[in-house]
């Protein structure tokens, strides 16, 4: 590049939405858009566990009352699925300990019949429907958090509508109420939590979620 050639300027910066006064006491000092009041009320905590020798690390996400009152969509819609799924893999561990005990346990009697031989039944004799089961039951449960996954993706489907409507409110937290610029054409009176999560929530299609969350 010579010394005299043109370098592109950046882009300039998106413009910020500018802020709204709250209706209900006109002042704008303690008024903050929805969505950073939402992400302010979420962090990440990692506690310390003693575990024998040793320590293991578990991560945990704090969400504050408020942030779950403002928030776009369920926030816990997943642990059903989670709870499936673990529960699947544990029924897995015990399939796959019960087959390998139980091949030990016929090996061991096939090789000392006698000593093995207690009251014309073998010892450590684990039947083969045991793990079989557990694979079943397994398959069950993640069959089971397919569905409720697919089910939970189908429900929540208009989030990104929801979500567009969401970012343009602002809360004040002198008052405790949102409100809605008057571009967005939904009114700009002061609206109580409830009542806002109601309109933001049926706009994305979920509406019906409001008494289970």
């Amino acid at each position: 590049m010579g010394t005299h050639d043109a370098v592109p300027a950046p882009p300039p910066p998106p413009p910020q939405p500018a802020l709204r006064p709250c209706p209900r006491c006109g002042l704008t000092d303690q008024v903050r858009s929805v969505p950073a009041v939402y992400h302010a009320g979420r962090s990440s905590v990692t506690s310390r566990h003693p575990h024998g020798d040793h320590h293991h690390y578990r991560t945990r996400e704090i969400v504050s009352d408020l942030s779950r009152a403002l928030a776009p969509a369920p926030i816990d819609n997943r642990a059903p699925v989670r709870t499936a799924v673990g529960v699947g893999v544990a029924l897995l561990v015990i399939a796959v300990f019960t087959f390998l005990a139980g091949s030990f346990a016929r090996d061991f009697n096939d090789d000392d019949p006698q000593f093995s031989t207690f009251q014309d039944h073998h010892a450590f004799e684990i039947s083969p429907m045991v793990p079989a089961v557990a694979v079943i039951l397994a398959g069950l449960l993640f069959l089971t958090a397919v569905l409720l996954h697919t089910s939970a993706e189908k429900e929540l489907a208009g989030r990104p509508r929801a979500e567009r409507l969401w970012a343009k409110a602002w809360y004040c937290a002198r008052c405790g109420t949102v409100h809605f610029p008057a571009a967005v054409g939904l009114g700009t009176a002061a609206l109580d939590l409830r009542e806002f999560r109601r309109i933001v929530w049926q706009t994305g299609g979920y509406g019906h979620l409001l008494d289970r969350y």
